[in-house]
């Protein structure tokens, strides 16, 4: 968690240094979340789970096109482990459920289809630490993982799309996915809808 309040820190003081940029602004957004377990089972396939997410950011905007975006977020993720079908001894073996907080930093470039609709594509890392999770085991009981701060660490690449409608509102799509397999997350990739304000 200290590495996490240093890293946010950081992002913080790049983005107030450009606060004298009168175009750069404040976002708050929110969303929906489906994850899925990338690995192959050892037996039938696994689904998809629920999750969401909130969070803000400061747009710090080069100029009309391009922009950097920081951004501080909590998620919720169940990554979908369980396997199809109903007679596996350990259907539930690899379904994990776990809160994090993802420090993304994402690189857009955004362009008008109208005076009042613009589109914006980004990409950028993401850091993330686990701070809370639930496992089942081959028994289908649910127990907390263990490990240290690595175990729970992780770092990926988020895409985003974006409609953005007026001067405030604009609606979302992002896939975010881990690079690091170890530990709790593993392979997960996330699906994402949601909605963001910007003051």
């Amino acid at each position: 968690m200290r590495f996490i309040t240093i890293v946010s820190a950081l992002v913080m003081t790049v983005a107030i240094s450009f606060s004298a940029v009168a175009q750069n602004r404040w976002n708050v957004y929110a969303g929906g979340t489906l994850s899925h377990l990338c690995e192959k089972p050892w037996a039938g396939s696994y689904g998809w789970g629920g999750g969401a997410l909130i969070g803000g950011g400061y747009e710090i905007n080069f100029n009309s096109h391009w922009s950097l975006t920081p951004q501080v977020e909590v998620s919720y993720v169940n990554n979908g482990a369980t396997l199809s079908g109903s007679d596996y001894s350990s259907k539930y073996a690899n379904s994990l459920k776990t809160w994090s907080v993802n420090i993304p930093v994402i690189a857009g470039f955004r362009f008008p289809l109208s005076e009042s609709v613009g589109l914006r594509f980004g990409v950028g890392p993401y850091l993330q630490q686990a701070f809370w999770g639930r496992i089942h085991d081959s028994n289908d009981k649910e127990i907390s993982p263990s490990g240290n701060f690595s175990k729970r660490f992780n770092v990926g690449v988020i895409g985003e799309a974006a409609v953005e409608t007026g001067s405030h509102f604009s609606y979302f799509f992002r896939t975010q996915y881990p690079f690091l397999k170890e530990g709790w997350i593993r392979k997960t990739i996330n699906l994402s809808l949601g909605v963001r304000y910007t003051f």
